[in-house]
């Protein structure tokens, strides 16, 4: 039965949302070519079909008068509309003309994610550039541990030395018959 008709018999102007699939070959990075299938019922052939990466148009096709679909080619990389639509989110739509020439827009059918894995050498970069901070963070630790060591030990040092000074003045003046000494010292 053709789609007019049942248009009309349901007395509703709403038109089936397209079917959308990722054609082989698929992408193995951004610069690789992106195929997306769309394609409308049976009955709705050579429509114009829109792509969609979020809500942003990405191409525009019209399917042959004796096909229900098209299939889009999105170019990753490289500048231009291609390098915007590499990869997310994709949804698309069709339009046909209705009653009194007037273009019907089919509901939007369901999002096909497009994902590119990391290449190797960027998880490499970025985990060795990752280990070499923590290194070097490691090490400052342990540079600043071992300088208020020795910083500490110096300093009573000092103080031993100080005090091993002050003991000896104090022993001397003492046995000389004067009280004295230093109070943070034994002796």
């Amino acid at each position: 039965m053709p789609w007019t008709i049942l248009l009309f018999a349901s007395g509703s102007l709403a038109i089936p949302a397209p079917s959308i699939f990722l054609v082989p070959p698929y992408p193995s990075s951004q610069d690789d070519p992106i195929y997306i299938s769309c394609t409308a019922p049976e009955d709705f052939l050579g429509a114009n079909f829109t792509l969609y990466r979020g809500r942003e148009v990405v191409q525009l096709l019209q399917a042959p008068s004796d096909r229900p679909g098209v299939t889009f080619n999105v170019t990753g990389g490289g500048s231009g509309d291609g390098a915007k639509a590499a990869g997310g989110n994709f949804h698309c739509q069709y339009g046909v003309m209705g009653e009194h020439s007037q273009s019907q827009m089919s509901d939007l059918s369901q999002p096909v994610q497009i994902s590119f894995p990391v290449p190797t050498w960027i998880l490499a970069l970025s985990l060795s550039l990752a280990g070499t901070v923590l290194l070097l963070a490691g090490l400052v630790a342990v540079a600043v541990v071992v300088r208020k060591a020795k910083v500490r030990n110096l300093q009573k040092q000092r103080e031993r030395e100080s005090c091993w000074a002050q003991i000896n003045v104090t022993n001397t003046e003492n046995d000389s018959g004067r009280l004295g000494g230093n109070p943070g010292c034994t002796s």
